[in-house]
């Protein structure tokens, strides 16, 4: 056997080991799933607990009976409705939706960068694609970039000496050659200046050209055929994604309960989604506050120093719920003591497709250096 054939069944091997433990992480992930769909009502009953006696108790005194139970009931509904959604299969079928979000707005940013250094058109067109409407009461951040086709356009303050700004006397002789000189010398910079600006856009081009061009070939993606990948690198983008896609539908329970609160007037704020968004994400700072809630510091107010006035909602974060309940902390480390391994599996097998290749160019070297030397002869 010849060292890429080895090389070769290496992989193979790694890839078989791989599938073959790609069982027990599904039943890992089905297990947490179901942990958390035990306790999540529980949870969520906390939290809400906290905010109706500990930090608005009046609001709540002041609702009467009827309200009191619309509102348990509608917890009920929405805690079950949403766990309705946490299923292995409804999480990577949300994971897949949200990478395609993702590479839908890369290729409207890469579309907008083309148009903005002055590219073709039919191919910033055919990168653009439809946007769908935005859900009613969401917020839309736009992507556009700060910059046009003209953003290197020559300033219309030109800088010149007090001499040449002075208004020609038309009596001295020689003040016709002057203003002739002077009006070649501005058709000259004007032509220089655009000459600029080409060579400049093209130079800007040229480096955006390995972010700009689409690739030709389709690279897989974790979510091609509906089962967890062969593939170690694959997989653990796979696992990202349905960590990414499980945080998201927590979030999105977090503000349909925050909305409850807010209607029947036990909260007074509603923090917009890109907010929590970016509490989750370690992108906003916040105040300490109990589990599965946020407190945020209002930059207004009597006293902003202080830090009287705050908002508060919720917001369920996996960690939080992981603390609380201690089967799914369990469960947590199982996934984690998989995910370590699965790493394991990518770092050797990146070492061992890159000697694949390795391997690969050292042979097509030597079929190069050393052609068939009896070539057919051609008859007359």
């Amino acid at each position: 056997m010849t060292p890429l054939e080895a090389a070769h069944q290496q992989l193979e091997d790694l890839e078989s080991q791989l599938v073959a433990s790609n069982p027990q992480l599904y039943r890992h992930l089905a297990l947490y799933l179901q942990v958390l769909r035990d306790g999540l009502l529980t949870s969520v009953q906390q939290a809400c607990f906290h905010v109706a006696t500990q930090v608005h108790p009046d609001r709540y005194c002041e609702l009467d009976g009827n309200q009191r139970l619309v509102l348990h009931r509608r917890i009920r509904n929405l805690v079950q409705r949403a766990s309705s959604l946490l299923t292995v299969e409804q999480t990577a079928h949300l994971a897949a939706q949200i990478a395609s979000e993702h590479n839908r707005q890369r290729r409207r940013q890469r579309s907008r960068l083309l148009a903005a250094l002055g590219g073709d058109d039919s191919e910033a067109e055919e990168l653009e694609l439809p946007e769908e409407p935005p859900a009613r009461g969401s917020i839309n951040l736009g992507m556009a970039l700060p910059i046009g086709a003209d953003f290197l356009s020559r300033s219309s303050f030109n800088l010149r000496p007090a001499v040449e700004l002075a208004e020609p006397n038309s009596n001295q002789p020689g003040a016709e050659n002057r203003e002739e000189n002077e009006e070649a010398d501005e058709q000259q910079e004007d032509a220089d200046g655009q000459e600029d600006r080409e060579v400049t856009m093209r130079a800007m081009a040229e480096a955006f050209s390995d972010w700009l061009v689409q690739p030709s070939n389709r690279t897989p993606t974790p979510w091609d055929g509906g089962r967890l990948p062969a593939d170690p690198e694959l997989l653990l983008a796979w696992i990202g994604g349905f960590e990414q896609a499980l945080s998201r539908r927590l979030r999105n329970l977090s503000h349909a309960l925050n909305v409850e609160l807010l209607r029947l007037g036990i909260t007074t704020t509603l923090l917009p989604v890109s907010l929590l968004d970016a509490a989750l994400t370690a992108h906003l700072e916040s105040l300490e506050a109990p589990a599965n809630l946020l407190r945020l510091p209002l930059p207004f107010g009597p006293e902003p120093a202080a830090g009287r006035l705050e908002a508060i909602a919720l917001l369920l974060r996996p960690a939080d719920l992981e603390h609380s309940l201690p089967k799914l902390h369990t469960c947590r480390t199982r996934i984690q003591q998989h995910r370590q391994e699965v790493r394991r599996m990518a770092q050797h097998y990146r070492r061992l497709r890159r000697r694949v290749q390795a391997l690969e160019a050292e042979q097509l070297w030597l079929q190069d250096i050393n052609p068939v030397q009896s070539l057919p002869s051609c008859p007359d």
